[in-house]
């Protein structure tokens, strides 16, 4: 790499500022998806159907490094190979594997590839997780707003 190189922002950096004010407002993120509460049952009626589906969520988004993969795939806004998710979250290869399956597998990650040689394989994230938006956009504002007091 050219020294002259390293004040150069990353395509992602590049990216990440070519996004609109509005595109970088966390309301929009919300707004975006607001379509998700039609006909979506209110949360004091607890319905048995997507309660079942919140804790097998939440069961898969808790093992090791699954919530990691889906927050740097969505961040990221790319597809993504699996040496760079790799060298991105420090995980082993077994490990990231096995989390990639299971994110497929439950229709969060897709996985594309492609006949070459080497071979290439690209994830990202699906309408299915991309629609997790919101969600991850509560979690972030509650946490600015307040630390988990662990007694620490």
């Amino acid at each position: 790499m050219d020294p002259s190189d390293a004040d150069e922002p990353s395509d992602s950096q590049i990216e990440q500022t070519a996004l609109t004010a509005q595109e970088r407002d966390p309301r929009a993120t919300v707004e975006e998806y607001l379509y998700l509460l039609d006909d979506a049952s209110h949360i004091d009626d607890r319905p048995a159907k997507a309660h079942t589906t919140i804790v097998e969520l939440l069961d898969l988004l808790t093992n090791a490094y699954a919530l990691p993969i889906v927050d740097h795939l969505f961040c990221e806004k790319r597809p993504l190979r699996f040496s760079e998710l790799e060298e991105a979250l420090g995980v082993s290869p077994k490990v990231l594997s096995q989390r990639l399956t299971e994110l497929a597998d439950a229709g969060l990650v897709s996985r594309q590839s492609y006949d070459e040689i080497p071979p290439r394989v690209e994830y990202e994230p699906t309408t299915k997780a991309e629609e997790l938006g919101p969600a991850f956009q509560f979690l972030y504002a509650w946490a600015e707003r307040y630390d988990l007091d662990r007694g620490d």
